[in-house]
């Protein structure tokens, strides 16, 4: 996130203080307080002027001193915490990383706290445990919070539901940790009224769930309240269907206090309270300062089917300018049916694609985990231009593709036709076309053209939530793959592009694991040493290459392929290399 530069003045501070105090003093399962690390974890990513909270969390935690609360540990993981993002504020730590960096720092020095104090008897995992936990929870919560109040132009990305659901957590957690029942208590259950009046049962039911929850952490009795608060809330929200407009406010509040003083002596008077103030605030005022919270705390947010139109048509657009850019590219006019043909079937897949995607059915309703694909490549020209073209491009939703293409001869014509090879295969893949269609098409363009023309096709493509990879060789030259202290040779023998019509397409399946290396070359490192046909000198010098960077890698086999040509003639070198 970058602070984008809110305007700073007296009720910003006051206000921001406010917050921090109650927030540090967020008390759960007898004696953590996660909330704390969790904030500055995150406000610090939004600007380092917000270490200025450290101390007023700090501060918080102490007023629990002398109540037997042992919060010395998880204080100095938040002054870690505090101190450690300051310093490396420049480094663009990911949510996760920052997530790991939190939760390690409240288990180190809680475990340092009671070591050095000798009480290493009353360290519970079990509370540890749930401590992580809910600081991961806190941690998303006032991530997702702070995009929006600090850095807006993330707002859009963030759905209303999520957004709602955050808020929830947080005002639930500020009125818990006023640590007095006779006023929390009431104080929730104003909150579910107000928040069922202004936006319906469910929502006023998802905040007595978080404050249920809530109340369970610390370790509070009479859980069961908020059973009774349940059904007080969807009797009364079935007695408003029935009667005017003008009485529902209060056949509202006086179904909640009917039920809650019918079964807790305790809160009756908190309640009474509670849904007085509720019955006497006129309704229009409510509503004028709902719809003001909405406009400060939750601007242009989208309900989740408007993130997945956004989503659809972000799609949509990327589609349209790849058919605009092969249209721009092919306006000279290569006259062939089988580009018409295969064009038309490749438009067709596409707008089934879209069909499937606006029913939920396609892969960008899919959001699935996978590994991390790491590219590099390099290469070397012996004349001034270099006849092999390479490219790395993402597609669909979770597929790495790595292509490699050398052109007929030499100089700028070899060079054009590489060039147009690999623009032509990666505009028509992310525009929705099958692997084998756009090969096919590149294929039928090469064989239209009157001048002869030819290019060897290597493609990788990479599935990232499986470790599948496909390649498919038109002409090209073998591939390698590091697993270990083991290194295969992969090759299946088949023309270049442009020569043969009718192609019968066949691909290499590989599986990658975590670790491997998949190295592609071009027929220039393979040919280097014409004594060694399989490549062993290229195998044992991946055996020797201890880095796991790609770009060096793929800098090293380059150097040791032009190292062997010597002084005879040469051919252009390439390399990629795809780490897992």
């Amino acid at each position: 996130m970058e602070f984008v530069g809110n305007r700073i003045n007296a009720k910003t501070i006051l206000a921001t203080l406010t917050v921090a105090f109650f927030v540090g003093r967020i008390n759960l399962f007898g004696g953590t307080f996660p909330a704390a690390a969790a904030l500055i974890t995150v406000m610090i990513a939004v600007s380092t002027v917000y270490i200025y909270l450290v101390p007023v969390m700090a501060a918080a935690m102490l007023t629990f001193s002398g109540q037997g609360v042992d919060f010395y540990g998880d204080m100095m993981a938040m002054i870690f915490c505090g101190i450690f993002f300051l310093f490396f504020h420049r480094q663009r730590f990911t949510i996760n990383q920052r997530t790991a960096v939190t939760a390690a720092s409240l288990i180190l020095f809680n475990c340092l706290y009671y070591a050095a104090s000798h009480i290493m008897y009353l360290f519970s995992i079990e509370k540890m445990i749930l401590e992580v936990v809910a600081v991961v929870v806190y941690i998303r919560v006032f991530n997702t919070v702070a995009k929006v109040l600090f850095v807006r132009k993330f707002s859009m990305q963030i759905s209303s539901e999520k957004l709602g659901l955050a808020y929830e957590i947080c005002v639930v957690s500020l009125i818990g940790a006023i640590h007095f029942d006779q006023a929390v208590f009431p104080l929730w259950v104003l909150t579910a009224v107000i928040v069922q009046y202004c936006r319906g049962v469910q929502w006023a039911m998802v905040t007595g769930a978080v404050a249920a929850v809530f109340w369970k952490c610390q370790f509070s009795p009479d859980a069961e309240l908020f059973i009774y608060i349940f059904s007080a809330l969807t009797a009364g929200w079935f007695l408003t269907l029935l009667i005017d407009v003008r009485y529902r406010k209060t056949v509202l509040a006086l179904s909640v206090f009917a039920v809650s003083a019918a079964v807790s002596s305790q809160q009756v008077y908190g309640i009474a309270a509670a849904m007085a103030v509720f019955i006497a605030v006129p309704s229009d005022i409510i509503a004028k300062l709902w719809c003001l919270l909405q406009e400060r705390m939750a601007p242009e947010t989208a309900s989740d089917l408007d993130l997945r139109m956004q989503d659809i048509k972000r799609d949509l657009r990327k589609k349209k300018e790849a058919f605009l850019s092969l249209g721009k590219l092919y306006s000279a006019g290569l006259d062939g049916r089988q580009i018409i043909s295969h064009q038309f079937n490749g438009m067709a897949r596409t707008v089934d694609s879209i069909i499937d995607d606006l029913s939920g059915k396609g892969e960008s309703s899919r959001k699935e985990k996978g590994m991390a694909i790491l590219v590099g490549n390099a290469s070397y020209a012996f004349g001034q231009i270099s006849g092999d073209s390479c490219l790395s491009f993402s597609f669909g939703k979770n597929k790495q593709a790595l292509v490699i293409s050398d052109g007929m001869g030499k100089g700028s014509r070899a060079a054009a036709e590489s060039k147009m090879v690999v623009t032509t295969l990666s505009r028509l893949m992310e525009a929705g076309f099958d692997v084998d269609l756009a090969i096919k098409t590149v294929n039928a363009i090469l064989m239209a053209d009157s001048g002869e023309m030819f290019a060897t096709v290597d493609l990788a493509v990479i599935d990232k939530g499986t470790g599948r990879a496909q390649i498919f060789k038109m002409g090209a030259a073998s591939t390698f793959v590091k697993h270990g202290d083991q290194v295969s040779m992969l090759k299946r023998p088949a023309p270049p592009a442009g020569i043969v019509d009718g192609l019968k397409l066949e691909y290499i399946d590989v599986r990658l694991k975590k670790g491997d290396l998949l190295l592609m070359v071009s027929d220039g490192v393979t040919d280097c040493d014409r004594k060694d046909p399989d490549c062993i000198w290229l195998r044992q010098r991946l055996l020797e290459i201890g880095s796991r960077d790609p770009d060096t890698v793929a800098e090293l086999i380059i150097n040791k392929a032009a190292e062997k040509y010597g002084i005879r003639e040469r051919d252009d070198l390439t390399v990629m290399v795809a780490a897992v």
